[in-house]
């Protein structure tokens, strides 16, 4: 814990890159998960997986003691290619249903890339430039944006 807060401090980060590069090595990398929770439970299913939705392998078993065992799915996860401070398009599908998400990338903490994943398909795109270091994104839509992921 002591390390990523000091390497937040940017005088930390102009006077020990290299070392602070070193040290991110060793963090781990974050992971973008999907958890499905059940909203309907007959005890009739203990041992067996709740989630019945097509599009994911997450489960979801209830167990003897009456508590829910959850396993994710694995969407977007790497050696140094981490996705954090994911975002959607908030504004159109805030609590529905959507495809894009927008992260930070992560090269062993050392924020480098803004990526663009699809949670359907998990296909990725990725924006990098040589010493940028960009924040979290934040999605603006087009004014007249018919996609959701015009903007």
């Amino acid at each position: 814990f002591e390390f990523v807060y000091n390497y937040l401090y940017l005088a930390n980060l102009r006077a020990n890159w290299e070392q602070v590069k070193r040290q991110a090595e060793k963090a781990p990398q974050p992971e973008a998960r999907r958890y499905v929770l059940p909203l309907s439970i007959d005890k009739a299913d203990t041992g067996k997986n709740l989630v019945t939705l097509p599009y994911t392998t997450a489960t979801a078993t209830l167990r003897s003691d009456e508590t829910i065992w959850l396993e994710p799915e694995v969407i977007f996860s790497g050696p140094r290619h981490a996705f954090e401070f994911p975002q959607i398009n908030y504004r159109k599908y805030g609590g529905k249903p959507y495809t894009y998400t927008y992260g930070l990338g992560l090269n062993h903490f050392v924020p480098d890339r803004l990526c663009k994943l699809n949670v359907k398909t998990k296909e990725t795109w990725v924006w990098q430039e040589p010493d940028a270091y960009p924040s979290e994104p934040i999605f603006v839509s087009h004014p007249e944006a018919l996609e959701e992921d015009d903007g």
